[in-house]
């Protein structure tokens, strides 16, 4: 058939972790005989072209900020921590974690067979929180939410069920988020409220990461802030 050529106008969206960003990415577009070129990137490589670029000034900072996290989160997992993303990069970071960063925790309720075990975040390609329940009886009596929408728990060992909320913007890190049990156990939390916790009693490790993601929340409510 004849030759496709694939402009600026193709886009392809890749999933990488916080601790990827040093990592070669390879994309082709494949249109049933036609194919694109065999391309190989880094995060890394991207950040560098928008700093790079004086027209996308107003995005520096938030770039800066998502590489000093990708640099911490590269020490914290011991992952190609040997050639970090953030080397050289200066003015971020700068803020401690305030303890009144994250909206207070609120439970209320109380449903027999089930009770909050716990929160914490996950760390992948975007922040994600999950919220733990112990469960005596079946799983299937019980119904869940988040913020009104019905969501599937998933079941992480004998009688430990969790909820996870996922793909958490930035600048969203201090939004409450409400999990209902039976719409009658509720409890609302952040993930701020984790970060704010670990920014004092993890691991100098964690504590140096909570740091980071916090500064680049705040660099992202620049960008994108919340809505009056």
């Amino acid at each position: 058939g004849p030759e496709h050529i694939y402009d600026a106008a193709e886009k392809v969206t890749v999933n990488v972790a916080a601790a990827q960003m040093n990592d070669e990415i390879t994309v082709q577009i494949v249109n049933g005989d036609d194919a694109s070129a065999v391309k190989t990137y880094t995060v890394l490589q991207y950040a560098q072209y928008v700093l790079g670029d004086e027209s996308l000034s107003n995005y520096h900072q938030l770039v800066k900020e998502m590489l000093n996290y990708g640099g911490f989160a590269q020490i914290y997992f011991e992952y190609n921590d040997e050639n970090p993303v953030n080397a050289g990069v200066e003015g971020v970071g700068a803020l401690e974690v305030p303890a009144d960063a994250a909206p207070e925790m609120a439970v209320s309720g109380k449903v027999d067979g089930i009770s909050i075990y716990g929160s914490t975040l996950v760390l992948r390609n975007k922040i994600a929180v999950r919220y733990y329940f112990t469960v005596s009886g079946d799983i299937s009596s019980y119904t869940f939410t988040v913020n009104g929408t019905p969501y599937q728990p998933e079941l992480k060992e004998e009688g430990l069920y969790y909820i996870e909320v996922a793909d958490i913007n930035p600048q969203d890190l201090d939004d409450a988020i409400t999990v209902a049990v039976n719409e009658t156990l509720t409890v609302s939390y952040s993930p701020m409220n984790y970060i704010v916790r670990m920014s004092t009693k993890g691991s100098d490790n964690l504590k140096a990461l909570m740091k980071a993601i916090y500064n680049y929340h705040l660099a992202a409510e620049v960008i994108c802030p919340d809505a009056e």
